[in-house]
């Protein structure tokens, strides 16, 4: 009887470690997108307000998760690796900070800013991807934006603006590095559009 308590106590002593504790998980790799340009545009600042909208986003890139093709017409996710945040969340203060990096502007304001305001950009995010399809891998990003007149609601003109980066490791953390530096030149784009408009 003693024999069959002990091995009773046993069985339930292994199994109860393998039904009770924790389950292991693959642990992910976080990363942000945080370059910025040097202030690099000499133009007189002006008595201007610039309201600064958070970038909309493509739903294909519209969460942590980061994106990737391996083929034509295919779109997948990195089970282990993402960003710390939305990619619009992380462009957006990054897009704001170049602006007001410019000394162009009287203010660059944010949605949350109770001040009056002479023009609005807006900006899109249609595409953040990195593509494996050809020999040396790439970033794609892509953003769409408009500066509008805020007094009269009029769009002063559209431009689209795509940056291809390449890199030569065909990691995700490549990929990364690759998408903070087509980050920079994508700003660097988009506060010429403004300064140049405004």
């Amino acid at each position: 009887m003693n024999k069959i308590i002990f091995l009773l106590t046993i069985f339930f002593t292994l199994t109860s470690c393998s039904v009770f504790s924790p389950v292991k998980m693959n642990p992910q790799t976080t990363y942000v997108i945080n370059a910025l340009p040097k202030p690099s545009i000499k133009k007189s600042s002006r008595h201007v307000t610039l309201l600064v909208t958070l970038p909309e986003t493509n739903p294909l890139y519209g969460s942590r998760e980061m994106a990737y093709t391996n083929s034509p017409y295919q779109i997948a996710y990195f089970a282990k690796n993402i960003w710390a945040e939305q990619p619009s969340e992380m462009i957006y203060p990054l897009l704001v900070q170049t602006l007001q990096n410019t000394r162009h502007f009287h203010a660059v304001v944010t949605i949350s800013s109770a001040v009056n305001y002479e023009y609005v950009l807006t900006t899109q995010i249609q595409q953040l991807l990195q593509d494996y399809t050809d020999g040396t891998p790439r970033v794609y990003l892509t953003v769409r934006a408009q500066l509008i007149h805020a007094a009269t609601n009029r769009v002063i003109a559209t431009k689209e603006i795509t940056i291809v980066e390449y890199f030569p490791q065909r990691t995700p953390f490549s990929g990364v590095v690759a998408a903070n530096r087509a980050t920079e030149k994508m700003l660097q784009h988009l506060t010429k559009f403004c300064v140049h408009l405004i």
